[in-house]
């Protein structure tokens, strides 16, 4: 995972440390494991449908993050968590109790 991290402590749940695209796609890729873009956007579905396009770029935005991991599997990329749930939070949250350590402790 990459160091710099997105921190809004406005935000709910997981769009504290993701975008709500983000957010909403991990959340399907750990409960179902493994995703391809077409099936993360059939799981979206209902009000949330974005464009294809949308949905691919926020996924492999997330692999170069080191959030998930990829393979070509025929013409398709299969996306995997490359760190479970729990772990990513309180990385996210160890992230942000160091910045603040090391910018504000006197």
């Amino acid at each position: 995972m990459t160091n710099s991290f997105y921190f809004d402590p406005d935000g709910s749940g997981l769009t504290v440390f993701l975008g709500p695209t983000e957010a909403r796609v991990m959340e399907l890729v750990w409960k179902h494991r493994t995703l391809t873009v077409k099936k993360a956007m059939y799981h979206l579905g209902g009000s949330e449908r974005q464009a294809y396009t949308t949905i691919m770029t926020v996924m492999v935005r997330l692999a170069e993050k080191g959030i998930l991991t990829r393979r070509k599997e025929g013409r398709s990329f299969v996306y995997e968590p490359a760190i479970d749930r729990e772990p990513f939070v309180r990385s996210r949250v160890k992230a942000v109790s160091d910045c603040l350590k090391r910018n504000f402790h006197p």
